[in-house]
């Protein structure tokens, strides 16, 4: 290799290890993302899909801060009053809308103010950014309104939708916006990363935590500080395995452990759901570590995969509609039955 490929991959190993500082693993998804940087190409709508922790937060933060951007040089630079407001969450041309705790965040009305908002030309920067996390939540209705700044879009913007899979949106939508798919990093990759973050955590417990979570950096973070999740997702994998018994008792058991607590059962489902989606992707080819998302892709069709995934969706909104807990159980049981 002479001198000038070797300083011009040198160059692009640093712009990217300056663009993503915060963002490990899915090399890919960063090579795709540097090259549509560089060349100030990137399209107007960008789906990313992946389980929760893998940094889809993150990234979709990047690609605001790159829009908003002043540099001349690298994009973002990070240190330019754009960048600096960008990562206080303070830029009036990035407008974040997160479901995460609260579905009803993406309602029509919503969209519709998020649509009119987006023909305004930006306050400070050359181009605006719409972050929709957790848009896997968002009902049809939305879905549709959301669709017609999907199919005129202004010039200068950008949306930036975060779901745990694309297939949970319209096939309107996803065909009108780039997809991108992070998966979670190699176990070397993880342990490194967990204990930089977490310096005080004995190594054995960040291997043991990286080791149960997949490699999944954010969820092996949360089950080393707090151990949050676990009870929730054993529920959910038991909710998994008894929809495929034939009889009704184990499933009706499982269920009747989500009424106790309403926040509680909301997580729980949230988890099926992953599992639900885990199982459509298998169902189409891709790879998947989930070990209960296995044996429902093998015996189940994409279509009831899909209705199982919409029943879950329709629990949750359930559950916040304040529905009676005590019959819930039962209610949610009769509705997964095959």
């Amino acid at each position: 290799m002479d001198n000038t490929v070797r300083t011009a991959v040198l160059s692009e190993i640093r712009c990217i290890m300056e663009r993503f500082e915060n963002f490990v693993s899915n090399k890919l998804v960063k090579d795709e993302l540097n090259t549509a940087m560089d060349a100030n190409s990137l399209p107007h709508a960008i789906i990313i899909e992946g389980d929760e922790g893998t940094g889809k937060k993150t990234l979709a933060k990047i690609i605001a801060e790159y829009c908003v951007c002043s540099s001349d040089k690298t994009r973002p630079c990070g240190i330019c009053k754009n960048c600096i407001k960008a990562k206080s969450l303070a830029h009036p041309d990035i407008k974040i809308v997160d479901a995460k705790e609260d579905s009803r965040l993406i309602n029509v009305a919503s969209i519709r103010e998020i649509r009119s908002d987006a023909y305004i030309v930006p306050n400070e920067a050359e181009r605006k950014a719409y972050l929709i996390l957790n848009c896997d939540k968002m009902l049809i209705q939305a879905q549709n309104a959301f669709l017609k700044v999907f199919e005129e879009p202004p010039q200068n913007v950008i949306f930036v939708l975060t779901c745990k899979s694309a297939t949970s949106l319209l096939e309107t939508i996803r065909s009108r916006a780039r997809v991108l798919s992070l998966y979670p990093a190699d176990e070397n990759e993880a342990i490194e990363v967990v204990q930089e973050r977490l310096p005080d955590a004995d190594k054995s417990d960040v291997i043991n935590a990286v080791i149960k979570c997949d490699g999944n950096i954010g969820k092996s973070i949360d089950f080393l500080t707090n151990g949050s999740g676990t009870e929730e997702q054993l529920i959910a994998e038991q909710i998994a395995q008894s929809i495929l018994l034939p009889k009704k008792f184990e499933l009706l058991k499982c269920s009747a452990k989500l009424s106790s607590d309403r926040a509680f059962a909301d997580r729980v489902l949230s988890k099926l759901y992953e599992i639900l989606a885990e199982a459509v992707k298998i169902t189409a080819g891709a790879n998947s570590n989930s070990i209960a998302a296995k044996p429902l892709a093998d015996r189940l069709t994409r279509k009831r995969l899909f209705e199982l995934m919409n029943k879950v969706s329709e629990a949750r909104y359930r559950i916040e509609r304040n529905i009676n807990m005590n019959l819930f159980g039962a209610w949610f049981c009769s509705e997964m039955r095959l």
